[in-house]
C-alpha cells in the first residue's frame, strides 16, 4: 500500500496578482507549495515575506494564510500519508524552506502531475515513489536559514569541499588543507561544518572511509593491506583497529560473514 496519497496537485500554474488564498482551519490534509514568485505569508500569527523559489509544506491542521506580492506563480500537491513516516525525512513544516537544487524539485513535481493526470498502470504507487523522493530530495538540499547572509554565502563552499572530502577519502585530508580550502581559521571551519551537516569533518571522513573499506572487502579478490591503503589508513593495523572500534568485527570476520 503507498505511503503517500495524491488528493490533487497542480505544475507552474498562475493565479490572478496578488491573489489571497485563505484556509483558517487548514486544508485537513498535507500541502506542499513550490512559489516561483514573492508572497506574503502569516505563519504562527507573524507575517513573513519569501523570496522567489520557497517552499513550504503545510501540516493538515495550520491555518494558511498566503498571499502573492506581485504575480503569482506555484505548484501545489495535496496529500495524505496512510502512516505517520513524513516525519522520518526530517523536514521542516509549516516554515519557509529554501531547498538548494530548484531544478530537481520542479523535475519531480511535474512528474507528479503528470502521473496524477495519466491512466497508467500502478498509478498510486508511482506516485507514492515521487512523493518520496520529492521530501528526501527537499531534507537532503536545503539551505542554511535564509536570513543569515553569512551562512548562505558559506555553504556553497562547505558542500564542495565536504563532496571532495567523502569522495577522495583515501588522500591525506590535514586540516591546514581543510582550512584554506573555504579560507577559515581551524575553530571556524569545524563550526560550521558541524553547523551544516551536523557531523565533524574528522568523523565524517571517518565514516566515509569505514564504508569504502566495507564495499572493498566483499571482493575476496584484494588484500586487506590494499583496502587499507586505498581507504586512507596509515598501515594494515591502523586499519584493522579502527574497524573493529566501529563494527564489533575485524576486516577478515566481517568478510567472511559477508561471504557466508
Amino acid at each position: 500500500m503507498p505511503l503517500f496519497l495524491a488528493d490533487y496537485c497542480d505544475y507552474s500554474c498562475y493565479e490572478r496578482d496578488q491573489q489571497r488564498i485563505y484556509r483558517p482551519n487548514g486544508l485537513g490534509m498535507f500541502l506542499f507549495l513550490r512559489f516561483y514568485t514573492p508572497m506574503r505569508i502569516t505563519l504562527n500569527d507573524q507575517i513573513e515575506f519569501s523570496q522567489p523559489n520557497a517552499c513550504l509544506l503545510y501540516t493538515p491542521e495550520c491555518p494558511q494564510d498566503y498571499r502573492a506580492i506581485g504575480s503569482f506563480q506555484n505548484s501545489y500537491i495535496h496529500f495524505q500519508e496512510t502512516t505517520n513516516i513524513l516525519n522520518q525525512y526530517d523536514l521542516p513544516t509549516n516554515q519557509i524552506i529554501y531547498p538548494q537544487d530548484l531544478k530537481s524539485i520542479d523535475n519531480l513535481l511535474r512528474q507528479i502531475q503528470f502521473e496524477f493526470l495519466s491512466t497508467s498502470k500502478l498509478k498510486e504507487e508511482m506516485i507514492d515513489a515521487l512523493l518520496r523522493q520529492l521530501f528526501t530530495e527537499c531534507s537532503r538540499q536545503l539551505d542554511p536559514p535564509h536570513d543569515d547572509k553569512e551562512l548562505v554565502d558559506l555553504y556553497p563552499a562547505f558542500r564542495k569541499l565536504r563532496l571532495s572530502l567523502l569522495t577522495q577519502c583515501e588522500r591525506n585530508w590535514t586540516t591546514l588543507e581543510l582550512c584554506r580550502y573555504v579560507h577559515l581559521e581551524k575553530s571556524q571551519l569545524y563550526a560550521y561544518y558541524k553547523r551544516f551537516f551536523h557531523i565533524s569533518p574528522k568523523t565524517d571522513l571517518l565514516n566515509a572511509r569505514i564504508n569504502k573499506a566495507k564495499q572493498m572487502l566483499v571482493n575476496q579478490a584484494i588484500t586487506i593491506a590494499h583496502i587499507a591503503e586505498n581507504c586512507g589508513f596509515s598501515s594494515a593495523s591502523h586499519f584493522s583497529r579502527t574497524f573493529k572500534s566501529h563494527t564489533g568485527l575485524s576486516p577478515k570476520d566481517y568478510r567472511e560473514n559477508k561471504i557466508k
